[in-house]
C-alpha cells in the first residue's frame, strides 16, 4: 500500500501548488488573445454560422447582419468554453470547500456558458427568421422566453452558491440533510430508468449497430426529459426521509427550541424545492419534450431498420383549397436540419370538377424555403377526363439525377407533419407555432394542443404541491406517527397523479377550459398542504378522518356469571 500513499501525497502536493489555478486561467486568456490576433474565426468558423452562410449564398440572398456579427464572435466563444472547462475543473479542485474563493470562478463560468448558449441559439433563429427548414413559422416571443430560461439556468448557479454561503449553520445542516437523499433519489431513479429502457431497446441498438459512445450520447440527451419525470417522486421521498430522520433524532424540536418557527426551520427545504421546480420549468419548456420526441423518433427508426430516425410515418394530408392529397411514407426527424428527405411520397391533384388531374410519385422528396419542393427519381402522371393521358419521368438535373422542381405548391413539410404530431412530444414554441398555423381548426382537434401548452407551465410545479403536503406529514414531535405520515404521503402521491391525469384528459377532450384543468390538482393539493402545515406549525394534531358505522355509544362489556342458578323444583 506504499504506492497508494505516494499517490495521495502527490495529489495533495499538486493541490497545494502555488498559483496553479491563476496560472491556468492566465494561459487560457493568453491563448484566446493569440487566437484573436491570428484570425481564429476565419480558419475555424462555427458550424451553425457556416451552414447559414452557405444557405444564403446558394439562394443568392443577403446575409443577415446578425449572422455576420455572430460569425466573428461565436468561434471565440467556442474556444473559450473548450479552454474554460479544464481550467474550471482545476480551480474547483483547488478551492473546494472555500466558498468565498469559489464564487468568482463559478460566476465567470456561468456567465460564459450563458452567453455561449444564447449566441448558439441566435444563429439558428436568425438564419431561419422567416421560416424553418420544414416550413414551421417562427414565434419570436416563445424564442425570447427560451433565451430567458437559458440565462436563468446558468446564472442561477452562482446565486444558489451565494445563498448557501450566506445562510447560518442550522440552515446549512437542514439543507445538507435534505440534499443527500435528493441526490441519491435522482441518481437511483435515473439509473433505473436507463436500465429499463436499455433492456427494452437493446436489440434495436444492436441491429442498428449503435456503438457504446452513441448509446451514451443517446441517454445523455434524455437527461432533461428524465428529470421532469422523476422530480416529483424524488422530492417527495427526500422530504419524507430527511424530516423523518430529523424528527426521530429530536433535531426539529431542538431547532424550534431556539425560538424559530417551523416555516423558518424548513425554509431551506422549500427554497431548494422551488429552485428544482424552476429548473424543471426550463426543461419542460423546450428541452424535455424535444428529448422525448427525439427518443421516440429514434426508437421508431431503429424498429424498422431505417437509416434515420422517423418523426412520423404513414402521413395522410388533404388540403381543401388546393384540392391536393398527400401521402408520406416516412418523415425523418433530421429534416428539421434540412439534411434529410421524406420517403415514399405521393401527391394527387384534383381539378375543379373533382376529377383526378395529376399524380406525382417519388421515392424521396426534399424541400427548402428558398427553392421549394424537389421530387427525386420518380414519375409524373397527367390525367384527362379522369384517365391517364401521359406518364412523364422526371427530367435529368445538372448532377445527373432525375429531379422535378415544383414551385407553385403552397404546402410545406410542417403542414404535412403537424397533423400527425402528438402534443405530448412538442415544446412550447412548437405548440404556439402549431396553434398559429391552424387558427381555424376544429375545437376538438386543437384542445389537446391548447391543454399541453398550459400543461408545460403547470407540470413543473407538481413537485412543489407534493412538498407542501409531505412536509407536515413528515414532521413528528414524538417517536410515534412517522410511519403513518410516510404512508399517507405515498397514498396522496398516487391520488395526486390520478387526479392530474384525470383533469388533463378532461382538458384534452374539451370538457373543461385548458388553463383550468392543468392547475386544478395543484390548487387542491397545495391548499391541503397549507392547511396541514398550519396545523403542524401550531403544534396541533393533524385532522383524522374515521368512518363511523354506527351512532350507538360503545358500552363496557361486563363479565358473565359462570355459575348459573339451578332451576327451582317447586316451580315445576
Amino acid at each position: 500500500m506504499k504506492w497508494l500513499q505516494r499517490v495521495i501525497q502527490a495529489w495533495q502536493k499538486a493541490r497545494e501548488l502555488s498559483y496553479l489555478g491563476r496560472g491556468s486561467f492566465a494561459v487560457a486568456i493568453t491563448l484566446l488573445i493569440i487566437s484573436m490576433l491570428m484570425g481564429w474565426h476565419r480558419t475555424h468558423p462555427d458550424e451553425g454560422v457556416d451552414a447559414a452562410l452557405q444557405q444564403a449564398q446558394q439562394a443568392q440572398m443577403d446575409v443577415p447582419q446578425g449572422i455576420l456579427v455572430l460569425s466573428s464572435v461565436l468561434p471565440y466563444l467556442n474556444l473559450w468554453v473548450r479552454l474554460g472547462v479544464p481550467v474550471l475543473l482545476i480551480v474547483i479542485w483547488r478551492r473546494w470547500g472555500d466558498l468565498r474563493r469559489l464564487m468568482l470562478p463559478v460566476s465567470i463560468a456561468s456567465v460564459s456558458m450563458a452567453v455561449w448558449a444564447i449566441a448558439s441559439d441566435l444563429v439558428d433563429y436568425i438564419a431561419h427568421s422567416h421560416m424553418t427548414e420544414i416550413g414551421e413559422p417562427p414565434v419570436p416571443l416563445a424564442f425570447a422566453f427560451k433565451l430567458v430560461f437559458i440565462a436563468l439556468v446558468f446564472l442561477s448557479v452562482p446565486l444558489a452558491l451565494q445563498y448557501y454561503r450566506k445562510i447560518g449553520i442550522l440552515e446549512r445542516y437542514t439543507l445538507r440533510t435534505f440534499m443527500h437523499p435528493l441526490v441519491f433519489c435522482f441518481v437511483s431513479f435515473f439509473t433505473l430508468w436507463i436500465i429499463m429502457d436499455l433492456l427494452d431497446n437493446l436489440k434495436d441498438f444492436q441491429d442498428a449497430k449503435y456503438g457504446v459512445v452513441r448509446v451514451i450520447r443517446f441517454y445523455l440527451g434524455m437527461i432533461p426529459f428524465v428529470y421532469t419525470q422523476i422530480l416529483p417522486v424524488a422530492l417527495l421521498l427526500a422530504v419524507l426521509y430527511s424530516l423523518t430522520r430529523m424528527s426521530k433524532a429530536n433535531e426539529l424540536i431542538s431547532m424550534l427550541g431556539t425560538g424559530r418557527s417551523l416555516f423558518r426551520v424548513l425554509l431551506p427545504i422549500f427554497l431548494c424545492s422551488v429552485y428544482a421546480c424552476v429548473l424543471n420549468m426550463a426543461a419542460s419548456y423546450y428541452w424535455g419534450p424535444r428529448a422525448e420526441g427525439s427518443r421516440d423518433a429514434s426508437v421508431r427508426g431503429m424498429s424498422v431498420h431505417a437509416a434515420d430516425s422517423i418523426m412520423a410515418a404513414a402521413i395522410m394530408y388533404h388540403d381543401e383549397q388546393s384540392h391536393r392529397t398527400w401521402y408520406v411514407g416516412t418523415f425523418p426527424y433530421s429534416m428539421r436540419r434540412g439534411s434529410e428527405r421524406m420517403h415514399e411520397v405521393q401527391i394527387r391533384e384534383m381539378d375543379a370538377q373533382g376529377r383526378l388531374a395529376r399524380t406525382i410519385i417519388a421515392p424521396t422528396v426534399g424541400w427548402s424555403p428558398r427553392v421549394g419542393w424537389r421530387f427525386y427519381d420518380g414519375k409524373e402522371l397527367i390525367y384527362r377526363d379522369g384517365n391517364v393521358d401521359a406518364i412523364k419521368p422526371f427530367p435529368v438535373g445538372q448532377d445527373g439525377q432525375n429531379i422535378l422542381v415544383v414551385r407553385g405548391i403552397e404546402e410545406t413539410p410542417w403542414s404535412l407533419v403537424s397533423y400527425a404530431l402528438r402534443p405530448d412530444f412538442m415544446s412550447v414554441p412548437e405548440l404556439v407555432s402549431y396553434l398559429r398555423a391552424h387558427p381555424k381548426g376544429a375545437d376538438d382537434k386543437l384542445a389537446p394542443f391548447r391543454t399541453h401548452f398550459w400543461h408545460r407551465f403547470a407540470l413543473p410545479w407538481q413537485a412543489m404541491a407534493l412538498v407542501l403536503v409531505a412536509a407536515p406529514l413528515g414532521v413528528a414531535y414524538s417517536r410515534r406517527g412517522s410511519v403513518g405520515g410516510i404512508a399517507g404521503s405515498v397514498f396522496i402521491f398516487f391520488i395526486f397523479m390520478f387526479m392530474n391525469n384525470l383533469f388533463l384528459n378532461l382538458g384534452k377532450g374539451g370538457h373543461l377550459p385548458p388553463w383550468l384543468t392543468v392547475w386544478m390538482s395543484h390548487l387542491l393539493f397545495g391548499t391541503l398542504g397549507l392547511i396541514l402545515f398550519s396545523y403542524r406549525s401550531r403544534n396541533r394534531d393533524l385532522p383524522s378522518f374515521k368512518l363511523r358505522l354506527s351512532k350507538l355509544k360503545p358500552q363496557i362489556a361486563r363479565p358473565r356469571n359462570r355459575r348459573s342458578p339451578l332451576p327451582d323444583a317447586s316451580a315445576t
